[in-house]
């Protein structure tokens, strides 16, 4: 090749090594949007998922809640194809690349039955541990996800609200038993799905202990954790929970906010959550 044709070579490669060196300093200083922007969707298939920002989440809750397992747990209420208008649900399809970007980030699915575990000192946590979790018992959960699951062999845990089970748009006791026997792990989302936290300490109890027993004569398994209704928990509240479960969670992340294994944090997953990056906005 002559030098007149080898100069614009030279020239078009150091242009394109100057942008290269732009762009990875940009991702480096997280200047980059990296959710479903076309910059955002360049730096994951170079780069992977970012969870820079889960990290440093996660080191906040090891200084403040030392004791409290390091993991990054997930509300998702409907998973359907249809209703994309409803804030509340995630396609199926949204889900499975959920699923398939913290595979790909290096997360080790786990449920509640690992965190029961890990309480008793009788299992050791992964470095990156997610846990997915279903809020309400609703019918697409069996219909939709609970099939993703199986292909994608991740387990899950579904919070169920007990006196609504076999009823219009919810879970079977059937299903449940399915879902039990295929490595879900089924938890209690209360009898009523109302506020525990303006309720009599008489009732907080019935709430407790109910939705727990008819769970487990439903499944034959102890049911090990419970979510609050809308989050809300309070001093009364948590008094009860322990005498019951191993294991609670509120539906919201507050990193500055203190933590117990009766008061662990999710993230609420939302239909504009298209890829986890943005799942880590959410509070």
């Amino acid at each position: 090749m002559s030098s007149g044709k080898l100069k614009p070579a030279m020239k078009a490669a150091a242009v394109l090594c100057v942008c290269a060196c732009l762009f990875s300093g940009a991702r480096y200083m997280e200047w980059l949007e990296q959710d479903s922007s076309p910059w955002g969707n360049l730096a994951r298939f170079f780069y992977g998922p970012d969870t820079r920002k889960e990290m440093r989440r996660l080191q906040t809750v090891k200084e403040i809640s030392p004791g409290i397992p390091l993991i990054t747990a997930l509300c998702y209420h409907e998973v359907r194809p249809d209703r994309r208008d409803d804030c509340m649900n995630v396609d199926p399809e949204i889900f499975r690349r959920h699923i398939r970007e913290f595979r790909k980030a290096g997360y080790t699915f786990i449920n509640v039955d690992d965190l029961r575990l890990y309480k008793a000192g009788s299992k050791q946590l992964p470095e990156k541990a997610v846990l997915i979790s279903f809020d309400d018992g609703y019918a697409d959960n069996y219909d939709f996800a609970y099939p993703i699951l199986r292909e994608e062999q991740v387990p899950a845990t579904f919070f169920v609200v007990s006196d609504k089970i076999g009823s219009e748009n919810r879970m079977t006791a059937d299903e449940l038993r399915e879902m039990r026997a295929g490595g879900m792990a089924i938890g209690s989302h209360t009898v009523h799905h109302e506020n525990l936290a303006g309720m009599t300490g008489e009732e907080i109890d019935f709430e407790m202990r109910e939705s727990k027993e008819s769970l487990e004569k439903i499944l034959g398994n102890p049911v090990c954790a419970v979510a609050y209704p809308g989050g809300k928990t309070n001093g009364a509240v948590l008094d009860k929970v322990k005498k019951y479960y191993d294991v609670a969670f509120v539906a919201s992340v507050s990193p500055e906010t203190k933590q117990t294994m009766y008061t662990l944090q999710r993230y609420g997953v939302f239909k504009w959550n298209e890829h986890i990056e943005s799942i880590f906005k959410n509070r």
